[in-house]
């Protein structure tokens, strides 16, 4: 624990995150969200994304009377770090053997702290709303909605101007066919995008159907 806690405090004064103190202090915080994202990175890097997976669950079910929201906080942020080692595997390609441990685990923990500052990492389990059950469309960004013929032609001067590029980009990607919801559909069916339901968030926000290009860890290969 307290080789432990020396790294954190390592960690605080080089990235600026939160941590606790006493006996928990790297709990249900930010110190928290980075350990099992970067554990979880590392074990994805060097085992593999199946095997990450696998033992990570495994200490999860090792607590089976942990509180939910505190297992849902770490399935997020382990997921999260397999992600990351994925990105970098495809990223590098055959290099990232070459390149050495201490290079890959600083450079994970940049990631890892760039996400966390976007917001894309659970932090604290007691007022985040997202469920690792619906991470797939929890994780999706503005830039990954796909707007419909029709929904486009709605769209206020405004957000037209905002979004003509990632329209026009959508044209060209999908072989120059306008979306319409007819071929939106072909392609929900071919598995390449996905439509959202109608849903309420758990901060009660109501939110319209759409499609979307899938989130990164819903079609990816399983990584070495």
């Amino acid at each position: 624990m307290v080789w432990l806690m020396t790294r954190q405090e390592m960690r605080k004064k080089k990235y600026g995150f939160n941590i606790g103190t006493g006996e928990h202090a790297s709990w249900n915080n930010e110190a928290d969200a980075f350990k099992h994202a970067f554990l979880s990175w590392y074990l994805s890097y060097y085992l593999g994304d199946e095997e990450a997976k696998r033992l990570g669950d495994m200490h999860e079910d090792e607590t089976p009377n942990a509180p939910l929201y505190e297992r849902n906080m770490d399935l997020w942020n382990n997921q999260i770090g397999r992600e990351i080692a994925f990105e970098m595997k495809e990223k590098l390609g055959d290099d990232y053997d070459l390149l050495g441990e201490d290079w890959a685990k600083e450079k994970a923990k940049k990631i890892i702290w760039e996400k966390m500052k976007q917001g894309e990492l659970i932090t604290n389990p007691f007022n985040d709303w997202r469920k690792f059950e619906n991470m797939e469309l929890d994780l999706l960004k503005d830039k990954d909605r796909v707007d419909t013929e029709m929904d486009f032609k709605k769209f206020d001067a405004k957000t037209k101007e905002l979004r003509t590029k990632s329209y026009i980009d959508q044209i060209i990607d999908s072989d120059w066919e306008i979306p319409t919801k007819e071929n939106l559909d072909k392609r929900v069916q071919s598995g390449e995008l996905i439509f959202v339901e109608n849903y309420t968030r758990g901060n009660g926000t109501k939110v319209h159907g759409y499609y979307r290009r899938r989130a990164y860890f819903a079609n990816k290969k399983n990584s070495k």
